[in-house]
């Protein structure tokens, strides 16, 4: 009899065992979901850009007996931009032209501390840029060749104590370093600084009067000159022209 109630024990024992094991292969699990790569919405690849400097603060070359460290010239909307972009280095057209009356100190023996009178400087340059990364802000550095023409004139000018003026042409090499950050697609704003070394050929008229008639003393020479744009452009960019499409 007992050999029947072990037999019974084993049984049902062996049955609760069963009960509790579940087959791998019956269970349902969720659906394993690899997330997607995230894609970047805000498109900065155009071929083209436009952009007007809305504001500039730099050193233009030495004006008649300067010294050195020339003043710093504030202008706004003064110049044009136009860049052709590839995935690697932008190519840029710009101009600009600045015309203001001014006051400086002008040091020579006998001369009158202050001069004052109108400047006129116009500069066309080409260049490239490279920019470190392509995402919504933009550090960029390249430089720029290009032609400087220069005239100063105190004609017109009643209490410049100095009648003169200077003429001065200009080769330059411009390296530069910026940034530039997009609003929202295709707008930007950007601002760069520069380092301007010039080669330089400069005409100083001097005249005996006011009139600016008579026949002036004149001086002529060729130099090196070396002057900073702390803030050379602040500019407005429109770009057009997916580059990727």
């Amino acid at each position: 009899m007992r050999y029947i109630l072990l037999t019974l024990l084993l049984c049902f024992g062996a049955g609760q065992l069963s009960a509790q094991v579940t087959r791998i292969d019956t269970v349902d699990y969720p659906a394993i979901v690899v997330p997607k790569k995230k894609r970047y919405h805000f498109n900065t690849d155009y071929w083209y850009t436009i952009a007007v400097r809305t504001y500039a603060y730099e050193q233009f070359p030495q004006l008649l007996n300067q010294p050195s460290g020339q003043p710093f010239h504030t202008s706004y909307f003064n110049g044009l931009l136009f860049k052709i972009n590839d995935n690697q280095i932008s190519y840029r057209l710009q101009a600009a032209h600045f015309n203001n009356d001014i006051e400086f100190d002008n040091e020579c023996e006998g001369c009158f501390p202050k001069v004052t009178g109108k400047l006129q400087n116009t500069a066309v340059k080409v260049g490239a840029e490279k920019n470190l990364n392509y995402s919504r802000f933009q550090p960029y550095f390249g430089a720029d060749l290009g032609f400087m023409v220069q005239k100063f004139s105190t004609k017109g000018f009643e209490n410049s104590p100095v009648f003169a003026e200077d003429n001065k042409n200009a080769l330059l090499f411009s390296p530069f370093v910026g940034a530039k950050l997009y609003i929202v697609p295709r707008i930007a704003v950007s601002a760069e600084a520069n380092f301007n070394i010039a080669y330089t050929y400069q005409k100083v008229n001097n005249y005996s009067d006011h009139s600016f008639t008579g026949a002036p003393n004149q001086t002529k020479r060729y130099r090196w000159e070396y002057f900073f744009g702390p803030v050379a452009a602040v500019t407005l960019q429109y770009s057009f022209g997916i580059l990727n499409q």
